[in-house]
């Protein structure tokens, strides 16, 4: 038991306070019918005064936890980022709506919503609106690459906060260990055993995902379980009335976008992983550069899903922004 207490990541908060922060960029309305304000924290170097590049970070959570605040996170990616101000880099850290408050594709949404925003206010904030960047881990490795590749998709681009005058497209991204095929998630899922996450930067979560992927679906009718979905999804009967949950699965997974016109894009993900199989990098790898994407893959044999894939491989990341923004 002590072994096992001594992996217990620490938190890991951003180390300087925002130049901007709590920044309302939209008002949304929750499942519950609630009103519920959208906030974003800008970290700037606060001598900056002309245009420059900015970095987008997504928080990892599950869909299901987390804050824009950086308060309770293990992953160090943030943190790392915001050392990047010295450079001359705008990073961002926006708040989005979690499964238990809105299902599907809501959170989808207002990832886009904060590029919008962010070019509506570019001159405001320092930024050049044409070195927009995308960094996510886990869950927020997922909507970054949905916002990376699903730019050219009305569907997918809701209208949160408006500005629906700009695009949200993005210059690049790195996603690290994020799930990008959720229809292949719902088979893994349904047949995986219980995983030890210990020493992982979601050591303190449930062991199974089981509750995460009908949350985020909306897929949550008492007697339902993963298990019914994934035999559907089995059957392949597309005139069974819950098939509209396969359907969201697949408009909800990057790997669908997976076309030339991504931008270019860093996948990275470690071979001990417990939660997030590997071959769901390895498949969106494949599939962009099936599409003659510019795309980059980086496997860390000993990473765990966090909370990073190694000072080096962490680098290689930020160093893949950086060069492209």
């Amino acid at each position: 038991m002590g072994q096992q207490l001594s992996k217990v990541k620490p938190l890991c908060p951003p180390g300087r306070p925002p130049r901007y922060e709590d920044v309302p960029f939209a008002e949304v309305t929750l499942d519950n019918g609630e009103p519920y304000t959208l906030k974003m924290d800008i970290y700037q170097d606060l001598n900056q005064k002309t245009p420059g590049p900015c970095i987008i970070y997504y928080f990892g959570g599950g869909w299901m936890y987390g804050e824009y605040k950086q308060v309770t996170q293990k992953a160090v990616y943030c943190r790392e980022l915001i050392r990047l101000v010295e450079q001359g880099f705008t990073i961002v850290s926006p708040s989005y709506r979690l499964a238990s408050q809105s299902v599907f594709p809501a959170c989808i949404h207002d990832c886009k919503g904060v590029v919008r925003f962010l070019k509506a206010r570019s001159k405001r904030y320092n930024i050049d609106p044409e070195r927009i960047g995308v960094l996510g881990n886990s869950a927020g490795g997922h909507l970054a690459a949905m916002v990376a590749m699903s730019a050219n998709c009305r569907e997918m681009e809701g209208d949160v906060g408006g500005n629906q005058e700009y695009t949200s497209t993005v210059r690049a991204a790195a996603i690290f260990y994020a799930p990008s095929d959720l229809v292949e998630l719902i088979k893994n899922d349904a047949n995986a055993a219980l995983k030890n996450l210990s020493g992982t930067e979601v050591d303190h979560a449930d062991k199974s995902m089981d509750t995460v992927v009908t949350q985020i679906l909306g897929y949550t009718e008492p007697g339902k379980s993963l298990l019914d979905l994934n035999r559907l999804l089995e059957s392949g009967n597309t005139s069974e009335g819950d098939w509209k949950y396969i359907e969201l699965a697949k408009k909800c997974s990057p790997i669908t976008y997976a076309s030339a016109d991504s931008p270019p894009m860093m996948i990275l993900h470690g071979g001990k992983d417990p939660l997030v199989p590997i071959e769901q990098s390895e498949s969106l790898y494949k599939a962009l550069v099936s599409s003659d994407a510019d795309a980059m893959y980086l496997s860390s044999s000993q990473a765990n899903h966090g909370p990073t894939m190694g000072e080096e491989a962490d680098h290689m990341a930020y160093q893949f922004l950086k060069s492209r923004l």
